[in-house]
């Protein structure tokens, strides 16, 4: 081999030498000098679902809580939460308030009253002095003893003489209401009226069963 041959093999050596340095130089300068760096120009790929989601907030927690609990049914008893989380106090329990009928007696229909009354006729005497049937004469019924009609005494249930007191208005809207919800083993066998204000129209009725009717609450 002659000496052109070995000027040419490292003249090529130098040339690739001399491509490599400058590669690193170039390199190093668009990182900084850090060869961990990425380089310039070159965007890695993230998260994406990280870095579009905002930093979380108490107001943001708060929603969260508020989105994920279902709406409190209507009537229940709870509502959900406010919007910090914060449990929301229990709605007010319903339920049937005898009172609240008494209050409608003053302006209750007796004859109202006494449609409904065509309910209770197949058992219920309404005339005076007229004899008991299936169930007591309701004449005078209007703040009269329980079970004190003496055509009736014996039929009477335990359960009934047991309740003691007077058919006042307010009892009998109870009862009326609810009759086994009143008095647990009656024998009467009616289910009860739901409607507040036909209770009232009929115990407007069940009052003119009487020479003297019984005063209206004030």
């Amino acid at each position: 081999m002659d000496s052109f041959e070995l000027s040419k093999i490292a003249g090529a050596m130098l040339a690739a030498l001399l491509v490599i340095v400058a590669t690193n130089v170039i390199i190093g300068a668009r990182t900084d000098g850090n060869p961990n760096q990425p380089v310039a120009g070159y965007k890695l790929p993230t998260d994406t679902a990280s870095a579009e989601a905002p930093p979380a907030t108490e107001a943001a927690s708060g929603e969260a809580v508020a989105a994920a609990t279902p709406p409190a049914p209507d009537g229940d008893a709870a509502k959900a939460p406010a919007a910090d989380g914060t449990p929301a106090a229990p709605a007010a329990a319903g339920g049937f308030d005898a009172k609240a009928v008494v209050a409608m007696l003053a302006a209750a229909n007796p004859a109202d009253g006494a449609a409904q009354y065509k309910k209770c006729a197949s058992c219920h005497a309404n005339k005076k002095d007229a004899p008991s049937a299936v169930a007591p004469n309701l004449w005078g019924v209007v703040n009269r003893p329980k079970g004190a009609q003496a055509d009736y005494a014996a039929k009477y249930s335990e359960a009934l003489k047991a309740k003691g007191g007077e058919w006042t208005y307010e009892n009998l809207a109870q009862f009326l209401h609810q009759p086994k919800g009143y008095i647990a083993g009656t024998k009467m066998v009616f289910n009860g009226i739901k409607d507040p204000a036909e209770i009232a129209g009929l115990i407007a009725y069940l009052r003119t069963l009487a020479d003297s009717p019984a005063p209206l609450p004030n």
